[in-house]
């Protein structure tokens, strides 16, 4: 595992931060802790069961009404800053695929679930943190490029269109710039894609 991606007040943070059973942490955190590439400043917590009604009360109870920001609160969703970090609870029609990973008594979801879920979110929008995160996963060879078309067609079924990821996955021009902290080297442009271009040889639909 690797502490290291995660801030110092993300950690007095996860401490203390009530985390429901059915809940466990995805996305670049949940990546970061267990490949250690970049910083990761939220947190994201998904299940396919119902966020409970008293979870706003037990942040404010824990950390203090004061520290806690509520941004979103609707019955899918609770989203709040608390000293700044940003913490999502989310219901997720998706169940995970594969066992957990388990971190400092955190439920995480799989390198290889957590690759498809990038693969699911370049098909529909295209964000740098998405391409920068498959990039490391297939260049230190974590999940091969078939295995994780494999797994998010399995999990999302129509909703994850292959031949469009792939598509997606070379197409860099869109891609929103948003700042990032990287513990290993940074890929520039040309890097990635002869990633991408070798790992997309090897697919087969």
């Amino acid at each position: 595992m690797h502490p290291e991606a995660i801030t110092s007040r993300q950690k007095e943070i996860l401490k203390k931060l009530p985390v429901p059973p059915n809940f466990y942490l995805v996305g670049g955190t949940a990546l970061a802790l267990q490949i250690g590439h970049r910083i990761s400043v939220d947190f994201d917590f998904f299940s396919s069961k119902s966020i409970p009604s008293n979870l706003l009360d037990r942040l404010q109870s824990i950390f203090g009404a004061r520290e806690v920001e509520v941004v979103l609160n609707v019955s899918y969703q609770l989203t709040g800053r608390i000293k700044g970090v940003e913490v999502t609870y989310f219901r997720y029609s998706f169940p995970p695929l594969f066992p957990y990973i388990v971190y400092e008594n955190i439920k995480l979801l799989s390198i290889p679930e957590i690759a498809a879920s990038k693969a699911h979110a370049i098909g529909r929008r295209a964000t740098r943190k998405d391409y920068m995160d498959l990039y490391f996963i297939l260049k230190e060879k974590h999940v091969e490029l078939q295995e994780i078309v494999d797994i998010a067609e399995k999990k999302y079924g129509e909703e994850f269109d292959a031949r469009l990821f792939l598509e997606q996955l070379l197409y860099l021009d869109d891609v929103v710039l948003t700042p990032i902290t990287f513990l290993k080297e940074e890929p520039d442009r040309a890097s990635l894609l002869l990633v991408f271009e070798e790992a997309i040889k090897k697919v087969k639909l």
